[in-house]
């Protein structure tokens, strides 16, 4: 069965209420996860989702995002930010030793992250010519920290590049040994251990009874590895194992089981409509709009995009922070599919329909609008959306087709301005400063979208280094794009948690954390 978050929520409050019973934890469970024959346990070099996911259960950072995506401290006991916010110091706890016994020290951090930058192979100017998928999972820390010292055996000082609060999520990479930050399976300091792994079969891990935290409940875990995401779906249909997760959409027939528990897990991927402003239609008036550029959102529909391009696995996203967060602002969030008024404003505009179906302004039939969409290896999801889109939009006379081209030609477009509409997926780094896409000079801002205000916006939200701070201005941030609409928000894709056995009770569920919770569960 489905479970929203309000309805755990729900169940939650009612449990509040009945005798205290003991939770029926199971000693084991096993895990699919898709991952290559010959992969190499090494957490700072990974790139596979599903064994990023098990290697949390692993190794631990710095910090931690709680269940309203906030950081809070984990290996970390206490940290400060510098008066001017340019300098972070954190402070270890003392209480923490690795699975091969030696203590935690802030020359592990340090031996962390100088591989970690190794990996990278950026210079100081973050320059570099490694392949970006050759740079490790966490390379995007550096984006953040520009040196890292420590000052005793339990503290470590920070140099900001930004007096940034959001240099905190930039701190949640594994810490590993300095013994053993180069080495396979090194040792971790989580509530679980390696306890054997045979390339191509399994990967066996065990609670750590002497982990800082309390000892887990689940004794042990058996993740089987599988080539495909279909192998790993067949395996749970066979009972093969009791957890899988997936971002395939062949996952949405376990929806309404009575003999699953199916729970869908945030990404960050955000699924886009760039509306380029400066194709000649969609160029902006002296005050800033284009009404063309308005109807087209007013008739886009995108629970009639979730539930037929993806089968529920996405959830509607009207802004480019993530609802129910700590950072939202509920109040910019604002549906505003109302295929009436797009029809009104296209009249405005001087689109008006003529009898034969089509709208014409100045005798001149309305041009043919191209969404230009690739898809993701294996799926045609984005291009069956395109072509809801394609429908959506002529239910209010807006004519569009869909060409869906490589995504280095598609990128080659966007980079250039070679376009009116793409529908495309924007991959949000951990830290959720949406700059990338909205700052004028921004590297991602395909929509050559200009705004004064915004600027400034993420300018404060880039100098904000305390929480209440950096809430404010990313709230902010959330109003001027509810008013200027930079691009159309469509959804965030979402990924799904199978399980036969209820093995966490965290209510935020997310990508590359996936089987976060098992290690208290029933503690």
């Amino acid at each position: 069965m489905r479970i929203s978050h309000f309805t755990a929520l729900l169940l939650a409050c009612v449990l509040l209420f009945l005798p205290t019973v003991g939770l029926a934890v199971p000693s084991s469970l096993s895990v699919a996860v898709v991952a290559d024959d010959h992969l190499a346990l090494r957490p700072l070099e990974l790139n596979q989702r599903d064994v990023v996911s098990l290697l949390g259960l692993v190794y631990e950072g710095l910090f931690e995002m709680d269940d309203n995506a906030q950081p809070q401290p984990k290996l970390a006991y206490a940290y400060s930010f510098s008066n001017d916010g340019r300098k972070l110091q954190v402070t270890l706890r003392q209480d923490v030793t690795f699975h091969n016994g030696e203590a935690l020290t802030s020359a592990d951090v340090i031996a962390t992250l100088d591989y970690m930058l190794e990996l990278s192979g950026f210079d100081d100017n973050l320059d570099s010519e490694t392949p970006v998928d050759e740079r490790g999972l966490y390379y995007s820390t550096f984006y953040s920290i520009r040196s890292w010292e420590a000052t005793d055996d339990y503290t470590v000082v920070f140099t900001l590049r930004r007096a940034s609060y959001g240099s905190l999520y930039a701190l949640t990479f594994p810490i590993l040994p300095v013994s053993q930050v180069a080495s396979d399976m090194p040792s971790g300091t989580g509530p679980y251990k390696y306890d054997g792994y045979e390339q191509g079969s399994a990967i066996w891990l065990t609670a750590n009874d002497a982990w800082w935290n309390r000892a887990p409940q689940v004794r042990y875990i058996r993740a089987s590895i599988y080539d495909t995401a279909d192998q790993a779906l067949n395996a749970f249909d066979t009972q093969s194992v009791d957890i899988a997760m997936t971002r395939s959409i062949n996952a949405s027939r376990y929806s309404g089981s009575l003999n699953t528990f199916s729970l869908n897990a945030r990404t960050r991927q955000l699924e886009v409509l760039l509306v380029n402003r400066a194709y000649k239609d969609f160029k902006s008036d002296d005050n800033g709009q284009n009404l063309l550029r308005q109807a087209i959102a007013y008739a886009i529909n995108r629970s009639e995009l979730i539930s037929s391009a993806y089968q529920n696995m996405a959830t509607v996203a009207y802004t480019p922070i993530p609802s129910g967060t700590w950072l939202s602002n509920e109040s910019a969030i604002r549906d505003i599919y109302d295929p009436l008024m797009a029809a009104s404003l296209l009249d405005s505009a001087g689109y008006k329909l003529a009898d034969d179906g089509n709208r014409y302004k100045d005798g001149k039939k309305m041009e043919k609008l191209r969404i230009l969409v690739y898809d993701e290896p294996g799926s045609t999801a984005r291009t069956n959306a395109a072509n809801k889109i394609v429908d959506q939009l002529a239910a209010v006379g807006i004519p569009a087709y869909v060409a869906t081209w490589p995504r280095a030609d598609v990128q080659t477009k966007l980079v250039s301005g070679d376009y009116s509409l793409a529908l495309c997926g924007l991959n949000f780094d951990v830290s959720p400063d949406p700059g990338f896409t909205l700052t004028s000079t921004a590297s991602c801002n395909y929509t050559r979208y200009r705004s004064n205000d915004m600027n400034d916006l993420i300018t404060q939200l880039r100098k904000s280094y305390t929480a209440d701070s950096y809430q404010s201005a990313m709230r902010l941030i959330q109003d001027q794009f509810e008013q200027d609409q930079p691009y159309i928000c469509l959804y965030w894709r979402s990924a799904v948690l199978l399980s036969r056995e209820t093995f966490t009770d965290v209510r935020d569920v997310r990508e590359l954390e996936m089987l976060r919770g098992i290690e208290s569960y029933g503690n």
